[in-house]
């Protein structure tokens, strides 16, 4: 879109426009009695204005229509993207099942490496779907009665490898025998926790640990991720949250990543009738918090 059409642009020509004819008018009046005068100065005045408000609004229709295209668009090439994905998957599983025999170590390690890039690629068409229905207003969460900290121990379990990997110590804090019942999308909250302790274990470039809190109140209950990690400067923090954005300090550490798993927690937690929130010090460490109401709430 060409400056000159962008709404902000126009929004401070309109107001220019204003003070300029208020001006005029005013010299007009002080200069002519005759009524005439002053009727067609308010005819040109509000031509002008209408004229000026009329490129607003097509402006912004212009943009919302290119919003929408573009949402669709992402929505459709995702769904495409998901069938050769599944097909993929299920060779590699089909092969590893029956013909497994016939492969030696090195082409069964290669087969492993498809099967974890494939499995990537899933979360990030995945996480491009969530985006579109997030942006269309069209996210619809699945409602099931689970134990949230059984959920947490499963997710830790699943980020085992890549602690490791990473000199990373995981630790749950949490009432013994504590049962947590939650009414809520299963998966997706799963999909939170997962983004919030990958992003700790990843954001830590030594010797480190990831302490996950849960605290049962009254209402609700809250949930918060501890790392000591490279953290996020501050002139950045305001930020977070945003689709695709990525910390000065991650891309100097060379570390990956899309940039949407922050956007879409925080839009499952609030869609879920919870809260997200964080604080970071650079080279300290952040702590993510996110609440979420108890079933009998």
């Amino acid at each position: 879109m060409p400056v000159w059409q962008a709404p902000s642009f126009l929004f401070i020509v309109m107001g220019v426009v204003i003070v300029v004819i208020m001006s005029v008018v005013y010299l007009i009046t002080q200069k002519y009695d005759a009524p005439e005068v002053l009727i067609l100065s308010e005819i040109a005045i509000v031509t002008l204005l209408f004229t000026v408000g009329n490129f607003i609004i097509q402006s912004i229709e212009q943009m919302a229509k290119t919003n929408k295209m573009k949402s669709e668009f992402v929505s459709i090439a995702s769904h495409q993207l998901k069938g050769p994905l599944a097909q993929i998957n299920w060779e590699v599983e089909l092969l590893l099942a029956k013909n497994r025999e016939g492969l030696n170590e090195k082409q069964c390690a290669i087969i492993k490496r498809i099967a974890d890039s494939n499995e990537r690629m899933a979360r990030l068409v995945n996480d491009l779907l969530d985006v579109a229905r997030i942006d269309q207003g069209s996210l619809v969460l699945n409602q099931e009665r689970f134990d949230l900290l059984q959920l947490v121990k499963k997710v830790v379990e699943n980020n085992r490898f890549l602690a490791k990997a990473n000199n990373v110590e995981i630790e749950i804090v949490c009432k013994e025998n504590q049962k947590i019942v939650i009414n809520g999308d299963r998966r997706r909250i799963g999909i939170v926790l997962d983004n919030l302790l990958s992003n700790a274990i990843k954001y830590i470039n030594r010797k480190g640990l990831v302490k996950i809190k849960i605290v049962k109140k009254k209402h609700e209950v809250l949930v918060s991720v501890k790392d000591n990690g490279i953290g996020i400067p501050l002139w950045q923090q305001d930020n977070v949250f945003e689709k695709f954005f990525r910390s000065a300090n991650a891309s100097r550490y060379q570390i990956t990543g899309t940039g949407l798993g922050l956007y879409i927690s925080k839009n499952f937690v609030e869609k879920s009738g919870g809260k997200m929130w964080f604080k970071s010090e650079e080279n300290k460490g952040s702590e993510f918090f996110f609440t979420l109401p108890l079933e009998d709430n």
